[in-house]
């Protein structure tokens, strides 16, 4: 059975049936005051090796504890743009592909899940890169895109692997899976809003 329906098919049962896992709040300092706050933590043990914070964007990137910022293979990044604020998760991520697509031998890319979480719209697309012209590896890349009223947020997992051809990336469907679960306990809130309630 190809990876795409494989890995696909179990993704997208994990999206549906796991509950959101434990997460703390990350709001990056700013000289402007927003009441959203992102859900989210690192994954264990993962370091702070980027940071960008300013009104309009916010950035910060981690990769795995024995990787560096300019050494790595996986890398995780919560972004965050207040000028496309309320634009459509889906064509965000569509603009994703086109860009990849001038920097890849070829890529493929499955929607997981496209609706709405604590009432903001959000989608989750993976992404196969059969080998990036620039890094002369092979790409696997899930995004979680989520549409606040103030910013507009991407979380991003992105491991670089031996080039592949379609369907043949050399990541296993349990780590796919994990990136999904992980994925699905982010979320957005906005303290002052009861639509988009924080936790108490």
């Amino acid at each position: 059975m190809p990876f795409s329906s494989r890995i696909i098919s179990r993704v997208v049962s994990i999206l549906a049936l796991t509950s959101s896992l434990v997460a703390c709040t990350t709001r990056p300092p700013s000289t402007e005051v927003t009441s959203e706050s992102l859900l989210a933590k690192p994954l264990l043990n993962w370091k702070l090796v980027y940071q960008l914070n300013n009104i309009s964007t916010r950035l910060s990137e981690f990769v795995p504890p024995e990787e560096t910022d300019t050494e790595w293979t996986s890398r995780l990044s919560f972004e965050s743009y207040q000028e496309i604020a309320g634009s459509d998760p889906i064509e965000i991520l569509l603009s994703e592909v086109r860009r990849d697509q001038q920097d890849c031998s070829f890529v493929q890319h499955f929607n997981l899940f496209s609706g709405f979480e604590n009432g903001f719209p959000v989608s989750v697309r993976l992404f196969l890169c059969g080998e990036n012209t620039i890094s002369g590896k092979g790409e696997v890349k899930m995004i979680k895109a989520i549409a606040g009223d103030d910013y507009f947020y991407l979380v991003k997992l992105l491991k670089r692997v031996a080039p592949f051809d379609i369907n043949q990336p050399e990541v296993g469907k349990g780590e796919v899976a994990v990136w999904s679960t992980y994925l699905r306990s982010i979320s957005l809130c906005d303290a002052d809003k009861p639509e988009h309630p924080c936790p108490k």
